[in-house]
């Protein structure tokens, strides 16, 4: 029992480092189905979200053997047949259902005949439907598939709550930006939402689920609980507001006129010191005495970069030391972010989640690539930005 429970912590706070805005929902929501998957051992698990006119269900996160690509038409093809879907029944009551022995009553159901084939592909027996609910209205349910002798418990269906809150937020999010998309102010919301989302938001949601994790462990009043986590869980919460809170009043700064006015170099420089001061971590900033003259929204763009490269390192590379280099190579910049630590798990897969959706979109922005991989018994995000003379001929039209 203690060791579920560790899990389950472990799995929160993996999820809670992605379930923010990171320029794809799709990311977000398969983020959060790995860290259930992870931490439960189901069979498979599922997110899917209320779409369009007729509100009709698509799947937008996926782990185990509920990853098929097929699922979501083959789904409304059953529909059409009068099958009965459990999880609209979630929706529709806003509670959980849980469904015993589901896989047999499924595959013995004319209705289901599209889906017998890929339901009846892996072993799986009790089924729960999770509603998926953001400011008193339904977006989607979680499903979890349990393997045969795996029981749905109280606590299960806790976490699982959990969890879809948080999910059902990182959707509501992403519709409100979606909406704010047509207005004529887009540009500049979405730039600050990718802002807010480097700085603040991914603490703000790991704030909300380590707090539902503590709620769960303290609600259940259990005389084996493991008192020691639940102190490691509320210095956590300690830490995440406080740096949350810096960050929150950096960003306040920053918006002001000017953020950058000291230069690209200079507020690096200003960022790593901080960072130095804070964290025990060695930064060490390496830059040509001068870059060329470049737009402003690129300098942004960089800094926003090396913000959130060093943010995916002091979060979750357990490294020592960080280097950030910025080269000159012909009619090209580099920016390089190389750290000495790793990840847990699979380290690539794990920080594409952690933002480096939204950094290869500023570097895209401008026609340059980011990659982002271990190296060199670390980890490597690297920048390339060409066509310099282009930019700087632009930066001095824009300055006149």
């Amino acid at each position: 029992m203690a060791q579920r429970r560790e899990r389950q912590l472990t799995a929160i706070a993996r999820a809670a480092s992605s379930v923010a805005e990171a320029g794809s929902l799709d990311v977000t929501l398969d983020a959060v189905a790995h860290a259930v998957f992870d931490a439960t051992g189901l069979a498979g698990v599922q997110i899917l979200v209320l779409r369009g006119p007729g509100r009709e269900l698509e799947v937008l996160g996926s782990a185990g053997h509920a990853n098929i690509a097929d699922f979501g038409p083959l789904l409304a093809q059953c529909r059409r047949r009068g099958a009965e879907l459990e999880m609209l029944t979630a929706i529709e009551h806003e509670r959980p259902v849980v469904i015993p022995h589901r896989r047999a009553s499924l595959l013995g159901d004319p209705a289901w005949a599209p889906m017998h084939e890929l339901m009846g592909s892996f072993a799986w027996d009790a089924f729960v439907s999770v509603p998926l609910r953001a400011r008193e209205r339904s977006v989607g349910a979680l499903n979890a598939f349990y393997r045969p002798g795996q029981v749905p418990d109280a606590e299960a269906i806790a976490f699982l709550s959990a969890v879809a809150d948080q999910a059902a937020m990182a959707i509501d999010y992403a519709e409100l930006l979606a909406r704010a998309a047509g207005d004529a102010r887009r540009a500049e919301r979405e730039r600050f939402a990718r802002d807010l989302h480097d700085s603040v938001v991914q603490q703000v949601f790991s704030l909300r689920m380590h707090a539902s994790a503590l709620a769960i462990q303290v609600e259940r009043r259990d005389p084996d609980l493991d008192r020691d986590r639940l102190l490691q869980v509320s210095r956590d919460l300690a830490d995440l507001s406080e740096s949350a809170l810096a960050d929150l009043r950096e960003l306040v700064h920053e918006l002001r006129p000017g953020p950058l006015r000291g230069g690209l170099l200079a507020a690096v420089h200003a960022h790593a010191a901080g960072i130095r001061s804070r964290e025990a971590l060695a930064v060490v900033v390496d830059t040509p005495a001068a870059l060329p003259d470049l737009p402003v929204e690129l300098e942004e763009d960089l800094y926003r970069i090396v913000r959130e490269a060093l943010h995916n390192t002091v979060k979750h590379a357990h490294a020592r030391s960080v280097r950030v280099r910025f080269t000159l190579h012909g009619d090209e910049l580099i920016l390089e972010v190389s750290d000495d630590g790793h990840s847990p798990g699979p380290p690539a897969p794990a920080r594409d989640a952690l933002g480096l959706v939204s950094m290869r979109e500023r570097a895209r922005h401008w026609g340059g690539d980011l990659t982002a991989a271990v190296a060199e018994g670390g980890y490597t995000v690297r920048v390339v930005i060409g066509g310099l003379t282009g930019l700087h001929a632009r930066a001095h039209g824009d300055r006149r």
